[in-house]
């Protein structure tokens, strides 16, 4: 190698360590860019975090409106389509502006990442729940809350019914709708405009049918309803029962963020009005009057009855017992603590 080798190496190595000599654009005039590798990666964790927040509230405000409203409509209409705005949004701003080079290759860098998420959720979140969940196996049914094989894979597992089983189908069906663009690239056609054009039809016929399915089937929907009003009823019972406390001279949570014992036995006198020891499905009656009167007095009394005597009759002998009654209240504040509901 002479001198004129080195000096070209040299230029080159200097050419790629030089920062850039023009700045970028900020995209649609408005969202900052940035040109080094820290800068970009600052900038994804910022939109990754705005995303993650809205995808969250999304959450939220879908299990409130569960809660409150027809599971069929909500589940099978709106909230898929509430589901898949972010990312229809991320893949139509990022073709929006520039050129149309520039704009068909952010659209496929955007549907190359939609696909790899799908790709994720259908294999790894889809397995890991799987895995984690996974029983002992006795007589074909999984056995809840019971591991006793963990390194056992032949006799453990999951069994599901037949909605789940169903929904599982779709969600593999739905991953065939990306052959619509590779098939024809695999023959030697990336731009083919048909394929895209039929492909788009084939999502927005199987988004319709999808829709409509879950809206005459809409048992998951149903199960999530139940859940959500299941931990909003906990959230109202917990904080009903800190105002009783308060009112009666004591605290319900101590400093320490734990249940306490006192201000639990306060309660469970006040509601065993004969001092039977248990709080009968009457007197059940009358502490689900005053909870509902304080926050939800447009709720169905004998239903709500039914849902306390299942959450904390453990023994099914149509009475709570104090210690019933601490366990169930240790439980829910623990669920409310975890999804930050109290």
């Amino acid at each position: 190698m002479d001198g004129s080798d080195a000096a070209r190496i040299a230029h080159h190595v200097k050419a790629a360590l030089a920062p850039p000599s023009h700045a970028c654009e900020e995209t649609y005039g408005l969202f900052p860019c940035s040109t080094s590798l820290p800068g970009s990666i600052f900038l994804v964790f910022v939109y990754g975090m705005l995303l993650l927040k809205g995808a969250n509230l999304i959450s939220d405000g879908s299990e409130m409106l569960l809660a409150i409203m027809d599971p069929g409509l909500i589940g099978g209409l709106l909230l898929p389509i509430l589901g898949a705005l972010p990312d229809s949004a991320m893949i139509v701003m990022s073709g929006l502006g520039g050129s149309q080079a520039k704009a068909r290759k952010n659209v496929a860098v955007g549907i190359g990442t939609l696909a790899g998420s799908s790709v994720m959720l259908l294999s790894i979140a889809w397995g890991g729940s799987l895995w984690v969940g996974r029983c002992d196996i006795e007589k074909g049914v999984a056995v809840n809350k019971r591991l006793t094989r963990p390194y056992d894979f032949m006799t453990t597992g999951v069994t599901t019914d037949s909605a789940t089983m169903i929904n599982s189908h779709i969600m593999i069906l739905s991953a065939f709708l990306y052959l619509f663009p590779q098939v024809p690239t695999f023959m030697g056609y990336p731009h083919d405009p048909s394929a895209a054009f039929w492909g788009g039809v084939a999502c927005l016929v199987s988004l319709a049918a999808y829709c409509a399915f879950q809206v005459v089937y809409p048992e998951l929907q149903k199960r999530q309803k139940e859940a959500a009003h299941s931990r909003m009823m906990k959230g109202v019972a917990m904080k009903a029962a800190s105002q009783m406390a308060k009112a009666a001279g004591t605290v319900l949570i101590g400093d320490d963020g734990k249940v306490r014992e006192e201000a639990l036995r306060s309660l469970f006198v006040r509601f065993d009005e004969d001092k039977s020891g248990f709080i009968d499905r009457d007197e059940v009656r009358k502490m689900m009057k005053m909870v509902l009167l304080a926050s939800q007095p447009g709720e169905d009394l004998e239903a709500s009855v039914e849902w306390m005597m299942n959450e904390m009759d453990k023994d099914h002998s149509g009475e709570i017992s104090f210690e019933e009654l601490r366990g169930g209240m240790h439980r829910w504040f623990d669920e409310l603590k975890k999804d930050k509901g109290f």
